[in-house]
């Protein structure tokens, strides 16, 4: 630190161009810096991700897509001709119709359109044109007419339940059919899912442009709308970036009354951006919402260092005189207590490293590198410039008015007397252990709509497609690999799906899980080929939906061909290159809230497809979300305890070498610790979720608020070391190094303030938690380590055993 210090001070205008030269490498790199558009992105390179890309390879698989019309009451005439519009106006686009799945007839479907087939079958025309059905729907006249052709259709003993259970499905799962009416009514628009990533998501906006032309209220809901709302949230932030650097704008003047040293900061600042997100360039990372908030983080962070540097400045240049000595000085003192700040947070940020999910491994390099950034051109840039400014001043210039000194503060009352100290301390030990107890506890959950503004269309179909539909928008898939021609294999399979009825996170309809494989969608696959209804007549004599035990493997063959033969059958059924039909698929709507009980669902899975002789997969978003958040879940404990382990480490060493005392480092480390038991309990009793973000909020707290007993401890060792005692170590540490630690504690809720009014949930729930640990370290710096000073460390002469008073 002396040798960088020397030649700073020393050379300070080789020291600004180096930096400017670094600079500039950086920015060539930031450049090359473009946005995450995918919410996958967030995943690890999961079994469970390869088990979904291979279903896609094998078997083609469904993106679905759902329109939601709403009104008073949408069993309306008006609304059936709106449902065959938008159905109309979707087959007739050439790009979306080159992504709907085959049969295109059957990718788009209604309860219109179901009711509308049921009345042309009913005159018998068992396989009408596309035309035809749309214009059978348009045919309802009036409410009556809706309401009679469906309690026709529900009545009818000809109609399979699962037929009959899937028109309802488009309506909420609370609809009263004896008022026969109803606020919502669902469109599914089923796209190829193995169409790449930016073409899915181009089709569905213009499925949910086409839809809102129709029906301005109508709401679309589609996983890859999801990632295009997701970049437009991104663009947020910006606006919260602006209102964050004005307000620390003004803090900033209202600290230093200096221009130049706001304007010095600013561009420390900026310094600082243009080289973090120039790493992110050289390593070829994308920005996601995570990493968006780096400059907010850099904003509130930043300013911590200038303000230590430039008011630490200004002390000792009322001692000195020369703006050289002086800096010298303040690098020699302050700089080890930035040293160490910068360390302990780079440690904090960087364990989010070890996390799986690239995208809060991502931020937690980016972020310490920041840190480090910050550092590196505060113990630099800003002193060579400083000097320069100042040398030239020197030589002619007025002098600088400089502020007087801080006033005395009084030792509050509960830290000066050791009883009470000591009681006040229990009170917060316990308040800590209560905490972590709490927090050790707690069990992580995602929401994909947490990442979005609330105010989005997409957000809100989402939500109400969860609340009131049955199908809501999870899916888990089952896959099995063995020979289907075999009796005993289906025998298993069927008594696993009987099985299922009683797990608790499927989706029931009148107590039978809804799962989609070729034996429930037999109705609908022998629309597109009458030989699957002949060929499983022969599989199920007895009609209950399942393939009887004593079938042959040639008959089970021959019904298989038939689904086979089907565009739609393709979906469910895998056959190898011999013509052996060696793999099936079942999809099952689920309801874990996202993963949050997803290994709840895969251990009742599991139970109900044990013993049988094939290869069994499982996945889907509920079981991947499942993992990834027992993941978040164990990255923070880690991070956590990594982040402590540290600083009980390297704290009492530090301390220890720079002034002999390795019992302060520790009490320093306690801080924190305590700090992060408070900020449990609060998330614990205001409902905050632990989630992809707030689950790094505890090692951020550990890195950032150790940095505020760090600076004050500094500090209070030296006026020890001067012969000061309790009272007048208190006094000038809380009022002049406690003052310069007040001011950057302000910037940073300043920063993570301003994102409470960005209307996403999951960066309102992130900041709030920072909030309450950025408050709950700054108490820990100016109360509770006084009170660890008083009871364990600073004893003045006439409190020592055998001193004499």
């Amino acid at each position: 630190m002396r040798a960088i210090t020397e030649s700073v001070v020393e050379k300070p205008k080789r020291t600004v161009a180096v930096v400017l030269l670094l600079t500039l490498l950086f920015m060539a790199s930031a450049s090359q810096l473009k946005e995450e558009t995918s919410l996958n992105a967030m995943f690890p390179s999961y079994p469970e991700v390869k088990l979904m890309e291979d279903i896609q390879h094998d078997f083609g698989n469904v993106e679905p897509v759902i329109i939601i019309l709403r009104g008073d009451d949408v069993l309306t005439p008006e609304y059936f001709s709106k449902t065959a519009e938008i159905t109309s106006k979707l087959l007739e686009d050439g790009s979306i119709s080159d992504a709907l799945i085959q049969p295109k007839e059957q990718s788009i479907e209604s309860l219109p359109g179901i009711l509308a087939l049921y009345r042309l079958s009913l005159e018998g025309k068992m396989h009408p044109s596309q035309s035809e059905v749309l214009a059978e729907m348009r045919s309802f006249e009036s409410k009556e007419e809706i309401t009679e052709t469906l309690e026709a259709f529900l009545s009818d003993p000809n109609i399979p339940e699962d037929m009959k259970d899937y028109a309802l499905s488009f309506l909420p799962k609370d609809f009263n059919g004896n008022a026969m009416k109803s606020g919502e009514m669902a469109i599914y628009v089923s796209l190829n899912a193995g169409l790449p990533e930016n073409e899915l998501e181009r089709v569905e906006r213009e499925i949910e442009a086409i839809a809102g032309n129709v029906d301005a209220d109508s709401l679309t809901y589609g996983f890859q709308l999801l990632n295009y709302y997701y970049v437009k949230t991104e663009e947020r932030l910006a606006p919260a970036f602006v209102l964050a650097l004005l307000l620390i704008l003004a803090l900033m003047f209202f600290n230093f009354r200096n221009v130049g040293d706001v304007l010095l900061s600013l561009l420390t600042l900026f310094l600082a951006m243009v080289w973090t997100f120039g790493l992110a360039g050289a390593f070829g990372w994308k920005l996601d919402l995570m990493a968006g908030m780096v400059p907010i983080l850099i904003l509130g962070l930043g300013i911590d260092f200038s303000f230590h540097v430039l008011m630490g400045y200004r002390e000792k240049l009322r001692e000195m005189k020369t703006p050289g000595k002086a800096m010298k000085a303040v690098l020699s003192t302050v700089g080890v207590a930035l040293l160490l700040a910068m360390i302990t947070t780079v440690v904090g940020f960087s364990s989010n490293g070890i996390s799986d999910l690239p995208s809060m491994r991502h931020f937690g390099f980016l972020a310490a590198f920041s840190i480090v950034a910050i550092f590196v051109l505060n113990i630099t840039f800003v002193p060579a410039v400083r000097v320069l400014i100042d040398g030239r001043r020197e030589k002619g210039a007025p002098a600088r008015k400089t502020k007087g000194h801080y006033r005395t503060l009084k030792v509050p009352w509960f830290i000066s007397g050791k009883i009470t100290a000591a009681i006040l301390f229990l009170a917060i030990l316990l308040a800590g252990a209560a905490g972590w107890s709490l927090g050790l506890g707690m069990k992580a959950s995602y929401d994909p709509t947490g990442e979005l503004a609330k105010d989005l269309s997409v957000t809100r179909a989402y939500d109400l497609l969860n609340e009131k539909f049955s199908v809501g928008t999870e899916r888990v898939y089952v896959r099995v690999d063995g020979n289907l021609t075999n009796p005993a294999l289906w025998a298993g399979l069927q008594n696993a799906v009987r099985r299922m009825n009683d797990d608790a996170y499927i989706v029931r309809s009148n107590g039978t899980a809804k799962v989609e494989w070729i034996l429930t969608l037999v109705p609908f696959l022998s629309m597109e080929n009458p030989e699957v209804l002949r060929t499983y007549s022969a599989v199920d004599g007895d009609g209950d939906g399942f393939i009887d035990e004593g079938v042959s493997p040639e008959k089970l063959k021959e019904f298989l061909s038939a689904v086979y033969g089907t565009p739609m059958g393709r979906y469910y059924l895998h056959r190898n290159k011999n013509g052996g039909f060696n793999g099936l698929l079942l999809v099952v709507p689920t309801r874990t809230d996202f993963g949050y009980h997803g290994k709840e669902l895969l251990k009742e899975l599991r139970e109900d497809f044990a013993g049988i002789n094939a290869s069994i997969g499982f996945t889907g978003e509920p079981i991947i979300w499942a993992k990834g958040l027992d993941d978040v879940r164990d990255s923070m404990i880690s991070s956590m305890f990594l982040c402590l382990l540290f600083a009980f480490i390297v704290l009492p060493l530090a301390f220890g070498l720079a002034h002999r005392s390795p019992l302060l480092g520790l009490l320093v480390a306690v801080a924190p610790f305590l700090v992060l038991g408070w900020l449990f309990l609060t998330m614990r009793l205001f409902n905050i979720p632990l989630n992809t973000m707030t689950a790094m909020v505890g090692a951020i707290i550990v890195g950032i608020g150790i940095d505020y007993p760090i600076h004050i401890a500094n500090r209070w060792a030296l006026e020890r070391r001067a012969g000061k005692d309790f009272d007048e170590c208190y006094s000038i540490s809380l009022s002049s190094t406690g003052r310069e630690v007040l001011y950057s504690a302000l910037t940073t809720l300043i920063a993570f303030g301003v994102l409470v009014t960005i209307p996403i949930p999951i960066i309102t729930q992130f900041a709030t938690t920072t909030l309450f640990g950025l408050i709950y370290s700054l108490l820990g710096a100016v109360l509770v380590l006084p009170i660890l000073i008083r009871l364990f460390w600073h004893r003045d002469a006439e409190e020592r055993p055998g001193a004499k008073v």
